[in-house]
């Protein structure tokens, strides 16, 4: 777009990207380093706060990553994969472009820190087979240790341990553009125990940038502001990526800060005088919930004209909860912006129009849903999430499809393109979806190749989400997983909505998973929940009896089925992926383990408190 942006650090005029720009993100970042150099690129508060912000401009930017591509050079590393598992912060993202600079593909992960985060590592080095690992110093003693730990196959990578003198130019001129393909291999931020790398093109992420810049179109004071993990999709190609490529500032804290402390990334919106920023569904209601009244006090939310909400099938209720919470501070409920996307579609899909005021929310009849039928209800005030009325259920739309990308809804078993208002799986074809899946070339094809029934004479292909909707009205509405989907009684019940409704039963009542098991008194499936206790293990023992008699009533009201089986633990008893999505089918596999954490019972707590040789 060629529009002329200016800084607010400095007035600095930012120019259009050239045709040599349209290559891949580091010729942008070249361009930008080129023309704007002293333009404020990246702020990153390396303590959560602004006592002691880092700024990058994009020479700065430039050439510490040209620095990165030299050293790699230097080690013979001018293509292959090279996993980048660094803490969040600048030298990630110099990184990042240093890595693809040098000819390489870049391969983000979690730096392995903690056991299920080097689980996690290790599949990923095991998949991909990398030449290369850059990640902190701090992991060089445990070397032998993972080397140990990975499949005879997988061939010991380089590993680089980048002390401060790795990020500055060594002088010897600069280091030529040398991308290849693929750009970068994403890993879903799933279970541990099969990851899936996607495979990402320099036009992959330059369509998933172009998309969002239409879609959010120009505005000359943007300043955005993440928290978000860098190695995953929504933190990397929905924020630094998107940053560097519309040419405005991006303020960066790392999610460590912001889950001890959600008041930091409010506060980061406020002193930073932010627009723009994005955060999974979870964010909002963590929002909503624990910043306090003295904290609202110092927060000025009036600057914020965009915020993307996406991850699971967003919640009407959690927008509402924010949007009243911080109406009084200036915040907007305009700016919000539901959305939806996936790393298999680099990440955007679909996302609320720019030119609408306020989310659009469908009140549909709650049966015929359940029998994939999208039906508006008379009951347009009440109803919904959180209404009296248990026939009718409220559905948040994820807004028009991006540019220049079509989305199909297609019965997943016939392969039936379906009808306005139909529910089926949501397909998806366009320049922003990925090449495939590493290594994978039957689940690649099964997935990306997919043609609807009856498209013998079209040649197009479509990625297959495996995620449940509907279009109305051009606009898409997201339900839920295809493989989460509970069916009782030939009913089609989502997971979400029954653990919205468990939330409701009880204020102490925090992450739910709720899924299917097969019953053991009656030959069908039955509802089965875990949920998270707030409280202490005498807390729980004092109202676990009216904890199970409200979880019940409430599903069983809400939706018509009596849950089977109900297991309420301590934090960390439901599983979630570090972006904040239910981990539902770990949750169930350790659900049937007998893993699952738990209060330790009164007599527990005796034994442990007894004195050596008592019982």
């Amino acid at each position: 777009m060629s529009h002329t942006q200016t800084d607010p650090e400095g007035r600095i005029p930012v120019s259009p990207l050239p045709p040599s720009a349209h290559t891949s993100l580091v010729h942008v970042l070249e361009h930008r380093a080129t023309r704007t150099p002293d333009r404020l690129a990246f702020r990153f508060l390396p303590d959560g706060t602004g006592d002691h912000p880092i700024d990058w401009t994009y020479r700065e930017l430039a050439d510490r990553a040209g620095a990165v591509a030299a050293h790699l050079n230097e080690r013979g590393l001018t293509q292959g994969h090279v996993v980048l598992a660094l803490d969040p912060g600048l030298d990630y993202v110099a990184g990042l472009f240093g890595i693809m600079q040098a000819g390489c593909t870049a391969v983000p992960c979690f730096p392995p820190f903690g056991r299920r985060a080097t689980a996690r590592f290790l599949s990923v080095l095991d998949d991909c087979n990398p030449r290369a690992v850059l990640t902190d110093p701090r992991f060089a003693p445990q070397v032998d240790h993972f080397h140990q730990q990975l499949t005879p196959t997988t061939e010991h990578p380089q590993w680089i341990f980048p002390e401060p003198d790795f990020y500055q130019p060594s002088g010897n001129g600069e280091i030529p553009l040398r991308v290849v393909e693929p750009a970068l291999i994403q890993y879903s931020s799933g279970s541990t125990g099969d990851p899936k790398g996607i495979v990402l093109t320099h036009e992959n992420l330059l369509s998933n940038c172009r998309v969002l810049d239409t879609h959010m179109g120009y505005e000359e004071d943007r300043v955005g502001c993440s928290w978000l993990p860098p190695y995953h999709d929504m933190g990397l190609m929905g924020t630094i990526m998107l940053a560097l490529h519309g040419g405005w500032p991006l303020v960066m804290l790392s999610p460590i800060h912001f889950v001890q402390d959600p008041y930091r990334w409010l506060k980061a919106i406020t002193d930073h005088k932010v627009t723009i920023s994005v955060g999974p569904n979870f964010a909002f209601d963590l929002c909503a919930q624990n910043i306090t009244d003295e904290e609202l006090t110092t927060l000025d939310l009036s600057r914020l004209r965009q915020v993307f909400c996406g991850s699971e099938p967003v919640s009407g209720n959690t927008m509402e909860r924010f949007e009243e919470r911080f109406a009084p501070v200036g915040f907007d409920p305009g700016s919000l912006i539901p959305c939806y996307g996936l790393a298999e579609a680099t990440l955007f899909v679909s996302g609320k129009p720019e030119t609408a005021d306020t989310i659009r929310t469908e009140q549909l009849d709650k049966t015929a849903l359940e029998q994939g039928h999208a039906r508006r209800t008379d009951n347009s005030d009440g109803g919904g999430e959180g209404a009296a009325d248990a026939g009718t259920v409220k559905v948040v739309s994820c807004g028009i499809v991006a540019d220049g990308h079509e989305v199909l809804i297609v019965d997943p078993h016939t392969l039936t393109p379906l009808t306005d208002g139909e529910t089926g799986e949501i397909w998806v074809h366009g320049t922003s979806v990925a090449a495939g899946y590493l290594g994978r070339p039957e689940l690649t094809a099964r997935t990306f190749g997919a043609r609807p029934a009856g498209a013998a004479d079209d040649h197009r292909t479509y990625l297959r989400t495996g995620d449940l909707g509907f279009l109305l009205d051009k606009e898409l509405f997201v339900t839920g997983r295809l493989k989460d989907l509970i069916v009782i009684s030939g009913r089609n019940l989502h997971p979400q909505d029954i653990e919205h409704s468990v939330l409701r039963a009880h204020q102490d009542l925090r992450r739910i998973a709720a899924f299917a098991l097969p019953s053991d008194t009656r030959d069908e499936e039955e509802v089965v929940l875990v949920a998270e206790f707030r409280g202490t293990a005498k807390e729980f023992a004092a109202q676990e009896k009216e904890l199970l008699q409200r979880v019940t009533a409430a599903v069983t009201e809400d939706h018509g089925v009596r849950p089977g089986r109900i297991h309420i633990g301590p934090p960390g008893c439901v599983l979630m992926t570090t972006s904040g999505k239910v981990r539902r089918r770990d949750t169930r596999k350790a659900y049937l383990d007998g893993t699952l954490k738990t209060f330790p019972t009164p007599a527990d707590t005796a034994t442990a408190a007894a004195p050596a040789g008592v019982s």
